[in-house]
């Protein structure tokens, strides 16, 4: 088995990605807020970086397929993460997005996820992301850190840490386009249905 398209630098960038999430976890669940902050940002960087790596080397479906699965995986630790929200100062958790935006784009994912696995075993070949899904993607991320950037500066502020704060508006813009993305994606390739 050849294992070299495993240690291109573009797929190494991308499983550092995914090692990055776990202290992102860990430190948010802790409540250090600036850290957690410090590495999702890290995470972010890696993901343009390997993209960006992959274009000049020239993208594999390995890397395409690693690359969506690891996104997922950090944007999803995130929503978790904003849904358990418990701040220091309070007892209880006070969820920053509610559950059912949470499910609508983890469901979302799963069944792009299923789907694209189906397109590889029906047709071999990997469904890249459309121009919709790299929007997507990049609204989760960029509402993701500026809603942490807003935990960092506004930490006792009742006007972000509530159910219907900023925050939560604000997830709408990528809620609709994970939507949006998948749709166009089912459509675009629905003859694996046939």
């Amino acid at each position: 088995m050849n294992f070299r398209p495993f240690f291109r630098l573009a797929n190494i960038l991308t499983l550092s990605r995914l090692l990055l999430t776990l202290p992102f976890i860990l430190f948010f669940r802790a409540n250090d807020i600036e850290l957690a902050t410090v590495f999702f940002a890290l995470a972010a960087l890696t993901d343009y970086l390997d993209g960006k790596i992959a274009r000049k080397q020239g993208v594999t479906q390995l890397g395409s397929f690693m690359d969506s699965i690891v996104d997922k995986i950090l944007v999803g630790a995130a929503l978790i993460s904003f849904y358990l929200f418990q701040p220091e100062h309070l007892d209880n958790k006070i969820a920053l997005i509610p559950i059912w935006m949470v499910l609508v784009i983890i469901g979302r994912e799963v069944i792009i996820t299923v789907f694209r696995s189906l397109c590889v075993v029906k047709q071999g070949e990997v469904i890249s992301a459309n121009r919709w899904g790299k929007y997507k993607t990049l609204t989760q991320v960029v509402v993701i850190l500026i809603s942490l950037v807003l935990l960092i500066f506004f930490e006792d502020s009742q006007n972000v840490i509530q159910r219907h704060g900023p925050i939560y508006f604000m997830m709408y813009l990528p809620m609709l386009l994970t939507v949006a993305s998948g749709l166009e994606i089912l459509y675009g390739n629905r003859k694996v249905f046939l």
